[in-house]
């Protein structure tokens, strides 16, 4: 199939102003001009959210030092050299990365379902 030379897009040219009228013909280049902006707007505002979603979750997947939290009692005599410690395990989120106390069964921010810490 030939190219469409600059004699032939003249000839299409005439044909759509007879067609349309040279008033019409405004309109429609406007409402196509306007149509093209709004796709680009459209389409920056995706490469924007989707460049802001990249970079939560590079957030997200960042590792995240877990919460350990101890508690110790008073050293007794005969615990004087080694005073006892407790330490509250959490549960990470599979789904979302989000840290959950150990005694839910639910994330908190997504509602997956957690395994148990071991």
């Amino acid at each position: 199939m030939p190219a469409l030379g600059p004699w032939e897009l003249v000839i299409i040219l005439l044909i759509v102003v007879v067609i349309f009228g040279a008033g019409r013909l405004a309109e429609i280049g406007g409402a196509v001009g306007k149509s093209v902006r709004e796709f680009r707007s459209a389409t920056q505002d995706d490469k924007d959210k989707a460049a802001a979603a990249a970079a939560a979750a590079a957030n997200a997947n960042a590792p995240v030092a877990p919460v350990q939290t101890t508690t110790t009692t008073a050293p007794t005599a005969a615990s004087a050299a080694t005073a006892p410690t407790a330490t509250a395990v959490e549960n990470k989120c599979p789904s979302c990365a989000t840290v959950n106390p150990a005694s839910q069964v639910f994330c908190g921010q997504c509602g997956t379902r957690l395994t148990r810490a071991a």
